[in-house]
């Protein structure tokens, strides 16, 4: 069953792209793949639901000869196809696997007068294969290959829309921005085999502190490099852009994206958790700060606008930064890893939610949104499923009680991610929706089942996994370390920073809605207008200085000093040649000179005595 994960989504994706040509055909393939694969999640779940440890296999791929003196470590360079699945693997796959069907799902419909509605199929497929192989991969050299075609499906996915120029530029920040995450990652790889000589999991944990010659500085810069491939990958601030910028990608392909990242990010970090708690105290620092720094700054900026898609992943990436502070921590790591998973699910069903609102009202503008509760009631419970887990998946990590100098900064920031959370579901919930040009607000009515349940399966997925970590039993399953949020070990007062930010959403935007959603435009407006001058400047100051100079080093230096070096070699071979003409005895009296000396020492050791 295990090999049947990489399997399933190979054969559906050579299927899909090579036989398959109408629409239905190609989400029926692949909506069928995504459920074999679901089939064996569950059917190699129930194989291992009493094995407390992990099954691993291998098999091997490459096996090059690099060296034959040396350590031994170092004299060959191999990879192996392994597979190493534990109870977080097998909770990781099946959130991923849900995501994909519910998208393909919402797609199927929701979606269907986008155009290369193939093409769609064939990506989604390659991103489930990839996603896969990353949570599954014992390697860190295989799992850096199936994380290079989870970006590239990732890419594909966010960049389907072509034909416009602004969906071609704004294609160009889904392959740019996260391609910085794939380098950190790649050095991150190349650094710890350099230093340890090994690149499986099971072998390279236990090097950490017994390979001699190696010290905190490269174990930190390892632990930097591989959080940058986390924060970058996972979207939270300031690796937002990737994301947000990609306003005209298909609704599906973003969620994809905004779901299955995360849980793919986590299960990096989950993996290499060793190596930062090796490094010393500086990485934790860098990492602590960036992420508490996230959670508060994301959501601030995603009040800074109307645009509903911006406001649900800027919101969302201040709840996932809080999540992945704990998995720094050794005893609230299987509590964080399933707040990851909550957020994930909770994430996609806001955007599912919210492009489903956003087709039947005809708008992204918050301001010309509202009475979603009375003609859809479904796609409204979608959205405050979705708020309500964002608003509370970093309340169990702060009941665990971090350090002293990372809780002080989880108050704020749970009531700021609450405030951001909640305001797509009381804009669309509530309020009045007000006719319009060529609109008319009788005529919005409830999606169909499949569209409306798609965005529900999601928010209940997420609602799950956040009430799983008060189940004592749920963590020791995990077998991640850390332990259950309890009655006992809870501080109910915790519960307060999250209600104080739902109540302020809930007066701002309930009681205050247009006036309130009126100041988030005219805010979002000057800081698009401050943003564009800072962008002028910089290219007066900065880009267009720095270009002038590259243009005339690369039009006029480079080509003046190799005219100059040309020259001057020219004339030095003129010098010689005149020289060799004018003293033709030169050669002449050299060569005398060589032979008087060898004569000279041998007649010197003639008369050695």
């Amino acid at each position: 069953m295990v090999p049947l994960l990489l399997a399933a989504p190979v054969v559906g994706y050579v299927l899909v792209l090579g036989s398959v040509r109408s629409r239905r055909g190609a989400a029926t393939t692949a909506q069928l793949t995504v459920v074999v694969m679901l089939a064996a999640v569950l059917m190699v779940g129930w194989a291992r639901m009493r094995q407390s440890g992990p099954y691993e296999s291998a098999y091997q791929w490459l096996n090059i000869p690099v060296a034959f003196t040396g350590d031994q470590r170092f004299q060959g360079f191999g990879i192996d196809l392994s597979f190493r699945i534990d109870h977080a693997a097998l909770a990781a796959l099946l959130t991923v696997l849900v995501i994909i069907l519910a998208c393909l799902t919402w797609h199927r419909l929701a979606g269907r007068a986008e155009q290369g509605p193939v093409r769609f199929q064939v990506n989604a497929l390659l991103l489930a294969l990839g996603s896969a192989g990353v949570i599954v991969s014992g390697d860190l050299a295989e799992l850096l290959a199936f994380w290079l075609v989870s970006g590239l499906a990732t890419y594909l996915l966010l960049g389907h829309r072509w034909g416009t120029e602004g969906a071609g530029q704004r294609s160009r920040i889904a392959l740019a921005l996260p391609f910085i995450g794939d380098i950190a990652l790649f050095c991150a790889v190349g650094l710890l085999y350099s230093r340890y000589g090994t690149l499986t999991l099971d072998t390279l944990l236990p090097e950490l502190s017994s390979t001699l010659g190696v010290g905190l500085k490269s174990l930190t810069t390892a632990s930097v490099l591989l959080f940058a491939a986390v924060a970058v990958r996972g979207c939270i601030w300031p690796f937002t852009a990737w994301q947000t910028g990609t306003v005209e990608a298909p609704a599906a392909g973003l969620g994809l994206a905004a779901g299955v990242w995360p849980v793919l990010a986590s299960s990096l970090l989950l993996r290499t958790a060793p190596v930062l708690a090796a490094s010393g105290p500086q990485a934790a620092r860098i990492v602590h700060y960036t992420l508490l720094v996230a959670a508060l700054i994301g959501p601030l900026l995603s009040l800074l606008g109307v645009e509903l898609r911006r406001t649900i992943l800027l919101s969302s990436s201040g709840a996932l930064a809080l999540t992945l502070v704990g998995l720094t921590y050794p005893f609230s790591i299987g509590v964080a890893f399933t707040g990851v998973l909550a957020v994930a699910g909770a994430r996609t069903a806001g955007l599912l939610a919210g492009s489903t609102a956003a087709g039947a009202m005809r708008s992204v503008d918050m301001r010309a949104m509202g009475g979603g509760w009375e003609r859809m009631p479904l796609t409204s419970a979608a959205l405050l499923l979705s708020g309500g887990v964002l608003a509370l998946a970093g309340l169990e990590i702060a009941m665990l009680r971090p350090g002293p100098r990372v809780w002080i900064a989880f108050v704020p920031a749970l009531v700021v991610v609450a405030f951001a959370a909640l305001r797509p579901y009381f804009s669309i919930a509530h309020g009045e929706l007000r006719r319009r040009r060529a609109f008319e607000p009788a005529r919005v009515r409830e999606a169909v089942g499949s569209v409306a349940g798609s965005a529900l399966a999601c928010g209940a997925l997420g609602l799950a996994a956040l009430a799983l970590p008060y189940f004592p039993g749920w963590v020791r399953f995990l077998g991640a370390g850390g332990h259950a949020v309890d009655t006992v070990g809870a501080n109910p007062a915790w519960v307060l920073a999250p209600l104080a930010g739902a109540a302020a959403a809930a007066w701002a935007f309930v009681l205050r809605k247009d006036s309130t959603l009126e100041l988030c435009a005219r805010l979002g407006e000057r800081f698009g207008a401050a943003w564009e001058r800072a962008g002028t400047l910089y290219e007066r100051f900065f880009a267009r200085p720095g270009g002038t100079i590259v243009g005339a080093v690369e039009d006029v230096g480079v080509p003046a000093v190799e005219s100059g070096v040309g020259r001057a070699l020219t004339g030095a071979g003129g010098l010689a040649g005149a020289a060799e003409r004018s003293l033709p005895w030169v050669p002449t009296l050299l060569g005398l000179a060589v032979v008087l000396a060898v004569v000279f020492g041998l007649l010197a050791q003639g008369l050695r005595p």
